[in-house]
């Protein structure tokens, strides 16, 4: 058949045509579910009338008459732009994420299932205070209210796995909270890393490359213990939290944040300034959803979780407060001893046998027969590596205890901050308040600052590092938690200042173990010599401060870089070129910055020719799973130059540290040439790192295009405030970043500046799904006001909540 040019361009024409109908089809189904943000909408559950502000980056500013139809707006808000986001993280920390996606996730639902998560979320709703349930209970009638209102137009995910949303329970709220406490849990990487480093090389060795070891703090390793394979006999648990992560798009441990308060003796205005910024996995849709809910009890506006109502970070009319990760070492592996690997009804415990409990639960698979799975439990808590058929040929079973699974209240003690005016209360409100375990820095208008941490802290028989430890003896079992009046805290320091950026907390003299693993002090060093180096500071100045890119560990590690050419003749143009920058560097990292990418490329191979050699495909994957462990431990290494770890055991030569450098150089160089092509001098740091906001579905590339947002050149490393961090095993995607990003001025209630990537609403084609994006790119900030009268002024869109009487 012969193909004319008209015939091509006649069916191109009816192809665009067809394409253009099905796009408007598309555009149709997705924006029917897009929010009403004005108008007038009939409740009957309301005592008074509502009024929903939405500002121009969809930003909702509640003003209601009680408390109840405060909280039921909140929740209607979050269906209204987040209900698929928190059917997800719902049915992921249900384990019921097969019945609407099949066996792929069935390992994952085993893993929520055995955690119980769900199972602890229904103890804790029976345990909180009534003031704390009456609000959560407002919270789930307003998202019900939404879901049973507006059937045929939920989200687009639904319609595409053609499911509806249930309805939404106190529990979910509480499951929630304990979902992101599990997220936030970073002992229990650390522990299987430690117990793997001591196995495979010895005790002095891996001291040499676990930063974070206290001072004469030897392990305890029972005899029957060293026999055993902890990275084996946790397989089945970390798989299935590995395909949980792939799914959810965590493909980073979420690692970092930045928080630090100036008191009125060094502003300008004489009151306090906070900032914060979380450094979580940079998502779709985000992890915080910006809200101001008041009422005559409450008035409190800044980033709550979809599926929560209270402020986690924010303000209120006299005090603000922000988090960071505290870091802290809450969970323990035990091996326990059984009658039956394979069917355990009995486990040894100070020479007497005690019963394993057992739960039987039921798993609903679509497109298959329902999966019965028996959950084994000690005193400690759940078996964990009897998730998976496969865990059967295990030789060892191991339980876990987390002050996840204890009886607490993180609900009341957010709501009780939301409401607090003062130090005092806002202490009262951290007595409840257990998991994940926060730095909390707080400020108010009188002028204080302090600090204190949240969580519980577990009372052990040794300061020193955990690692899997005998279960069959009461020795290692914890006795209790530290007493909250002697957890660490500070108030009103004669800095005037004080800052936390995930670092270590507290100096060995502190009685309790709190962890062996803390981010590197980079930033929290940035952050202080700022800090230090100027009388008085200004909001901008703080401004600047959150998006500095000054890199400490590049300060640190470039000398040696440079010495290892000192007695060397070079031949290489371009490693002449590269020490020429970085002889004149500044040690900012922009994304404009060639020094940077020369340093970055370098540092990577550093840590891939000191580790790799020695750990082999599995550990070295296991090491970089939280990337500032091999930072760290090579800042600590690289003041001798005859370590053996920078020695490469698969040649029979003995290689120093520069050598090892030198060779790291070379190995850079070439890859900087291959990925960029060109003259050294266009190596420009945003052309390798950048950053991209990915949706669940987006992992398809069919839809990647609609859900996913990005890539986009970016700035910023591991070490710098305003951090870029990416997996050194796997370069250079940016995929930890800030979150989200508050400062507190507390002279004006109406001048919080916040930005929230990659927006407002998870619904894809939305105004407000990726508006904030490029302000947050750039460095720019929003304004959010609080008194009502300048919220009127500037939000044009209203939707009033009316009783339906």
């Amino acid at each position: 058949m012969r193909i004319t040019r008209k015939g091509i361009i006649g069916t191109a024409g009816v192809t665009a045509v067809i394409l253009a109908v099905a796009a408007g089809l598309a555009y149709y189904l997705v924006a029917r579910s897009f929010p009403d943000v004005s108008g007038t909408v009939k409740v009957q559950q309301l005592t008074n009338e509502v009024r929903i502000y939405r500002d121009e980056y969809g930003v909702p500013h509640i003003d209601a008459q009680n408390e109840y139809d405060a909280f039921f707006a909140a929740g209607y808000t979050h269906a209204q732009d987040r209900l698929w986001q928190m059917e997800l993280a719902r049915r992921a920390g249900c384990g019921r994420l097969s019945e609407v996606l099949g066996e792929q996730t069935l390992k994952i639902d085993k893993l929520f299932r055995t955690l119980g998560l769900s199972r602890y979320s229904q103890k804790l709703a029976q345990q909180i205070d009534g003031d704390t349930r009456k609000v959560l209970q407002a919270y789930a009638d307003g998202v019900n209210h939404f879901i049973s209102t507006h059937k045929g137009r939920y989200p687009v995910e639904f319609d595409m796995l053609q499911i509806e949303p249930e309805q939404w329970t106190v529990e979910n709220s509480l499951l929630i909270s304990r979902l992101m406490a599990w997220e936030m849990n970073f002992s229990r990487w650390i522990d299987l890393l430690l117990a793997e480093l001591v196995q495979r090389f010895g005790e002095e060795k891996a001291k040499e490359i676990f930063p974070y070891w206290p001072e004469n703090a030897p392990l305890i390793i029972d005899k029957r213990y060293k026999s055993k394979n902890i990275v084996q006999d946790l397989k089945p648990f970390f798989n299935a939290e590995g395909e949980y992560r792939l799914l959810m798009g965590l493909t980073a441990l979420e690692c970092g944040s930045n928080a630090w308060a100036v008191s009125g003796k060094k502003t300008i205005t004489g009151k306090p300034i906070l900032a914060n910024d979380p450094h979580l996995l940079l998502m779709l849709p985000g992890r915080w959803y910006e809200i101001h809910i008041a009422a005559p009890t409450i008035d409190a506006a800044g980033m709550s979780i979809p599926g929560v109502p209270f402020i986690v970070a924010g303000r209120n009319q006299n005090i603000a407060w922000g988090i960071t990760n505290a870091m802290m070492d809450d969970n323990d592996y035990y091996y326990e001893e059984v009658d039956s690997i394979r069917l355990p009804t009995l486990y040894k415990y100070n020479d007497k046998w005690m019963p394993v409990d057992e739960i039987i639960d039921t798993i609903i698979v679509k497109g298959s027969l329902p999966i019965a799975l028996s959950i084994y439990s000690t005193h400690r808590g759940p078996i964990v590596n009897r998730i998976e058929p496969t865990a059967q040929n295990l030789k060892s079973l191991v339980s876990m205890r987390w002050t996840g699974h204890e009886i607490s209240n993180e609900a009341g003690a957010f709501y009780r901050i939301n409401k607090a005016s003062n130090w005092r209360e806002f202490q009262e409100a951290l007595k409840l308040y257990a998991a994940p375990a926060l730095n909390f820095v707080y400020a108010d208008i009188n002028g204080n600052i302090g600090y204190i941490t949240g969580g519980k802290i577990p009372v052990r028989k040794t300061k020193g590092p955990t690692m899997p430890y005998p279960g069959w003896i009461d020795e290692y079992d914890w006795k209790g938690f530290v007493p909250f009046e002697q957890m660490p805290y500070v108030y009103n320091p004669p800095e005037g200042f004080l800052a936390t950026a995930n670092n270590k907390i507290i100096d060995d003299s502190y009685p309790y173990h709190i962890s062996h693993h803390w981010e590197s002090p980079w930033r929290s060093i940035r952050i202080c010599e700022v800090l230090r180096e100027q009388e008085l500071f200004t909001i901008e100045d703080i401004q600047r401060l959150q998006l500095d890119l000054k890199s400490t560990q590049a300060r640190e590690i470039v000398p040696y870089i440079i010495h290892a050419y000192d007695s060397i003749t070079i031949t290489d143009p371009d490693v002449k070129t590269m020490l020429e920058y970085y002889r004149s560097w500044s040690y900012d990292m922009h994304k404009e910055d060639v020094s940077t990418a020369l340093f970055q490329a370098t540092i990577t191979k550093l840590v891939y020719n000191t580790f790799y050699d020695k750990m082999g495909d599995q550990l070295y994957g296991l090491y970089d799973t939280l990337a500032s462990t091999p930072l760290s431990a090579l800042s600590h290494l690289i003041a001798d130059p005859e370590s053996e770890w920078f020695d490469d055991w698969k040649t029979p030569e003995f290689e120093t540290r520069d050598a090892c450098i030198r060779k790291s150089v070379s190995g850079a160089i070439s890859d900087l040439k291959e990925r960029l092509g060109g003259e050294l001098k266009e190596w420009q740091w945003g052309r390798l790192h950048k950053v991209a906001f990915r949706h669940v579905f987006g992992a398809n590339k069919i839809l990647a295009g609609f859900f996913n947002v990005g890539p986009f050149s970016v700035g910023g490393s591991h070490a710098t405030v305003n951090v870029g961090q990416y997996f050194l095993n796997h370069p250079y995607e940016n995929t930890v970043g800030a979150s989200m990003r508050q400062i507190f001025d507390l002279a004006d209630v109406n001048h919080t500046l916040s930005i929230l990537p990659p927006g407002q609403s998870g619904q894809v084609f939305s105004k407000h799904y990726k508006d904030q994006v490029m302000l947050w790119l750039n460095g720019g900030y929003k304004v959010r006001p609080m008194q009502i009268n300048i919220i009127e002024s500037a939000c044009k869109e209203v939707l009033i909540l009316k009783p339906d009487k």
